[in-house]
């Protein structure tokens, strides 16, 4: 794992740590792994997860990874092989890792701070958040796919 950022009330130690324990936790007793060589460790993301926090920080918690690497996240949580699963479960599951995620993360920021439902988009789309910036980035993977976990800050809010 490769945490970039302390921007923000989320540290990359602390990001770090909730990756850990949801991987564990939810995936199957499989933990974060360290990212591949450079030369091999290709950044296809083609689904997007996301999920916003607002009240005294507002911002986004986001999670990126190629569709085999959903898959393989969506078949450890659903316990079934990662060929079987269908872009459904994939939606699912990415979205309810998101929600556990962003719950561990909103734990960390100032109170009161509400989640908002969760958002998968499917596609190598540029999806953008005006006016946030990231304030942590954790470049991970699960199996030998690509992850990359990012909490974004909306510029000028949040700060007490």
């Amino acid at each position: 794992m490769r945490a970039e950022l302390d921007g923000g009330p989320v540290s990359a130690e602390a990001l770090q740590g909730i990756v850990w324990q949801v991987w564990t936790a939810y995936l199957g007793g499989t933990p974060p792994g360290e990212p591949l060589p450079a030369a091999s460790y290709v950044e296809q993301f083609d689904v997007t997860a996301a999920v916003s926090i607002a009240g005294a920080w507002n911002g986004h918690v986001v999670l990126r990874c190629s569709v085999d690497g959903a898959a393989a996240m969506a078949g450890s949580m659903l316990e079934m092989p990662h060929a079987s699963v269908r872009l459904e479960d994939i939606v699912d599951a990415a979205g309810e890792l998101m929600n556990i995620i962003a719950g561990n993360v909103k734990s960390l920021l100032p109170q009161p701070s509400v989640v908002a439902l969760p958002q998968v988009v499917l596609g190598e789309a540029d999806v953008v958040w005006p006016g946030s910036t990231a304030a942590c980035e954790l470049r991970t993977g699960f199996a030998e796919w690509a992850v990359l976990l990012s909490v974004m800050q909306v510029e000028g809010a949040g700060t007490p």
